[in-house]
């Protein structure tokens, strides 16, 4: 069990070294804006709202996104102090974070929860916003390891977190 835990920490690792590295000045700027509209799920329930209000007025519409979102956020915040893992940059000191540092713990990612629950609860109530929630859902994702905050691993147990809270909600509806 123990080399299989370091051998999935290595290749966390060496995923996120990879997407690290990749850099261009463009694609930065595109990832800095969805890790800050993503934070805590802004992006997400501001999207919600919207289409809440441009199609008809379903209190179900707005508040099973919302109630995804949040759920997903609290599952993850509240999981980071199970965990405890360091980020990237507090592990290995040569790496530069291209945003603000959070202080928080980085597993699982809370960017990746909101950004999962958002895009499934907002496709599976408005399927006309999938083709632009669901990449906007992968960028935010995306974002966390290319600016230097999160591992791999904590991105897809956040996502986990995010599709799992959403579909719960979903199907309770």
């Amino acid at each position: 069990m123990k080399a299989f835990v370091r051998k999935l920490r290595d290749l966390d690792r060496t995923l996120f070294r990879v997407v690290f590295r990749l850099k261009w000045a463009p694609l930065t700027v595109v990832m800095r804006w969805f890790t800050v509209a993503g934070t805590a799920g802004a992006l997400w329930g501001f999207i919600a709202a919207g289409a809440f209000l441009v199609t008809g007025l379903v209190p179900a519409n707005l508040l099973v996104p919302w109630a995804a979102i949040a759920g997903s956020w609290l599952i993850a915040e509240g999981s980071k102090h199970a965990f405890d893992r360091s980020r990237p940059y507090i592990s290995d000191t040569s790496i530069a974070p291209l945003v603000k540092t959070p202080s928080s713990s980085s597993f699982p990612s809370g960017h990746s929860a909101t950004a999962a629950a958002g895009a499934l609860a907002l496709s599976a109530i408005y399927p006309v916003l999938a083709p632009l929630v669901v990449p906007a859902a992968l960028l935010t994702i995306l974002s966390r390891v290319y600016l230097g905050v999160h591992y791999p691993v904590d991105v897809l147990a956040g996502a986990l977190i995010g599709v799992l809270t959403s579909a719960g909600l979903l199907l309770a509806w």
